[in-house]
Formats: C-alpha cells, structure tokens, sequence
C-alpha cells in the first residue's frame, strides 16, 4: 500500500474486537467485507503459518442432591459435591491438558462450584479431528446417563454448546491460499512453520459464515 506503483487487486482489511472471549466475529459481515479469503493476524513466534485449529464446545454438567440435616441424613442425603466428584473420576484420566500437547487433547474442566444441595462443572471439549470431536461430546452424555443410572434419574443434567469448528476443512481445493502466504513468508526470509493452533481463532468463526482464513 506504500508503494502505488505495484499493482495488486483491491485490498480489504477488517478489525474484530474481544478476540479472547470467542465472540469477535458473530458480527462480522463477510458480504460487505467483500474478500474471496483473508488472513488473521495474531501474536505467536515469527514465521508461524496456521491453517488448522479445535473444534470447540463448551458443557455444563449441574448435579442435584439433597441437603438434609447431619442429625437425619442416614438413607437421606444426597451430596451433589460427592457426585460431582464421582462424575470427574469418570472421564479419562489420561487426557488432562498437563499431559497433551501438539494435536492431543481433551475434554477440560475448567471450573467447579459444589455444596451438598447443587453442583456444577464447566468443561470444554476440544479435537482438531472432528470425527475424535463428536466421540468426546458422546462422552459427556453418555456418562451423564450412566450417572442418572447410578443414582436416579434427574440427578444429572448436561447442556452442550458448540463454539466454533476446525477452519482446516475449508481449504480443501484451496490450498493456494496457505501456499501464497508461505512463499510470502519465504520472500521476506522467513521460514514459514506451519503448524496447528491449539486454540480457537476469530478466523475459525468468520470461515463459517463463508470466508477463508489462515
């Protein structure tokens, strides 16, 4: 753009805000940003190169118990804290984030509010393979009911929701795009290192709404 005199096509640039939280662009209008594709600029090490990312979900599981006093809770008491913990046990023990790196990864609790009458875990479930993504919410439902099983029906409840998808299958047939930035990255002298994200991306989001990104 410093330089009129080279030619190149129109050139669009679009800035989203709230990035962290997932949500920058449910609001983006990829019709009146009017770009075949388009590249996401985002912090990381020089030279990284990312076309591939989670597919996302987030759960909340709410365990109901019943709070009876000490005195009379023989044959009585049902302790959501206690179930919460039996739910927590269930799941694959082998597949917390401090043991998965590169394209590993889990179904992860990131907060848990217990007392005896009520509890609640909040997970997210990431998979870069979408196939391992649909598994990992079966999962949580299936162990849902096993639990209902176990101790009545009711007692556990799980409400899943879908955040966003993994970006790599748009560009099936599309690979020029990833392949310009690189031998963009190459001019410059840089190593491009291509690489997938562990993480989401506004890109992820905009791709869904029907505009390519890396």
């Amino acid at each position: 753009m410093a330089h009129p005199e080279i030619k190149h096509g129109r050139i669009a640039i679009g800035f989203t805000p709230d990035e962290e939280i997932g949500r920058g662009a449910h609001k983006f209008d990829v019709e009146k940003f009017g770009a075949e594709w388009a590249y996401t600029m985002d912090g990381g090490e020089v030279g990284e190169l990312e076309y591939e990312n989670f597919n996302a979900a987030g759960a909340v599981v709410k365990i109901h118990g019943l709070s009876v006093h000490p005195g009379y809770a023989y044959s009585k008491m049902v302790n959501a804290a206690l179930l919460a913990a039996d739910f927590i046990q269930a799941l694959p023990a082998n597949e917390h984030l401090l043991l998965q790196e590169d394209t590993k990864v889990s179904s992860h609790l990131m907060e848990t509010t217990a007392d005896i009458s009520e509890a609640k875990l909040q997970y997210i479930i990431r998979d870069h393979d979408e196939a391992k993504f649909e598994a990992r919410k079966q999962l949580m439902l299936d162990t849902v009911e096993a639990m209902n099983q176990k101790y009545g029906a009711g007692t556990f409840e799980v409400e899943i929701k879908e955040q966003y998808r993994n970006m790599k299958q748009q560009f099936e047939g599309k690979m020029h795009i990833v392949d310009i930035a690189a031998q963009a990255m190459k001019d410059a002298n840089i190593e491009p290192k291509i690489k997938a994200i562990r993480g989401g991306t506004d890109g992820a989001q905009a791709f869904l709404y029907g505009l390519a990104l890396s």
